[in-house]
């Protein structure tokens, strides 16, 4: 009796075979593969030199900051004594330079009032000059016998009146000047002085 028996298909052979890998390959992969104590020194051995020099750099870094922060703070401390210096020097200054300008202005005052009683005492010897003169003037011209006399006598008096006033008036304008110059003056000297604190601060 003759049986038809069919071989297998390709594909029913190969899911009957187990799939096995080349002995080469795998060989190679775990020739490539370090074992893990040699990667675990090699990363020990190659970390250890870096993390050394960091921690060196670091520690240069914090010092030379420490220093620079020192001194910084030293500086800082001497600037701070100048200007406290400074500051006192200047205030001390302001006060002096400011009791002289008071005692400047008093100063003024002092030769205003001076010089304003002088012309007032001046004024008053001119009043009673110019009195008299007016008393002498009325007693001539009551005496006078003639018009043509009178006429002239009164020319007389007229021309020097005019002559009296003019000059009172010169006197007056020239002890003015005098007086308000010589008041000024210490004014002018604080105002120079202030002009020289201006430019030596300048």
């Amino acid at each position: 009796m003759v049986t038809n028996a069919t071989p297998p298909s390709k594909s029913e052979a190969q899911q009957a075979e187990p799939v096995k890998a080349p002995v080469a390959e795998i060989a190679k992969s775990e020739a490539a593969a370090p074992k893990t104590e040699q990667l675990v020194t090699k990363i020990v051995t190659v970390e250890s030199e870096p993390v050394s020099k960091g921690v060196d750099k670091m520690t240069k870094t914090a010092e030379k900051t420490a220093k620079k922060t020192k001194n910084f703070t030293a500086d800082l401390k001497d600037r701070a004594g100048d200007v406290l210096e400074k500051g006192k020097k200047l205030a001390a200054d302001g006060y002096e330079f400011q009791k002289a300008n008071v005692e400047a202005v008093i100063e003024a005052g002092k030769i205003a009032a001076k010089g304003a009683q002088e012309i007032g005492k001046t004024n008053v010897e001119f009043a009673k000059t110019n009195f008299e003169d007016v008393q002498v003037a009325v007693k001539e011209l009551t005496s006078v016998k003639t018009p043509t006399d009178f006429v002239k006598l009164q020319g007389d008096f007229a021309r020097k009146g005019f002559d009296t006033a003019v000059s009172q008036t010169t006197k007056n304008t020239e002890a003015m000047v005098k007086l308000v110059t010589d008041a000024f003056q210490p004014i002018s000297n604080r105002m120079a002085a202030t002009t020289d604190l201006f430019k030596k601060a300048a």
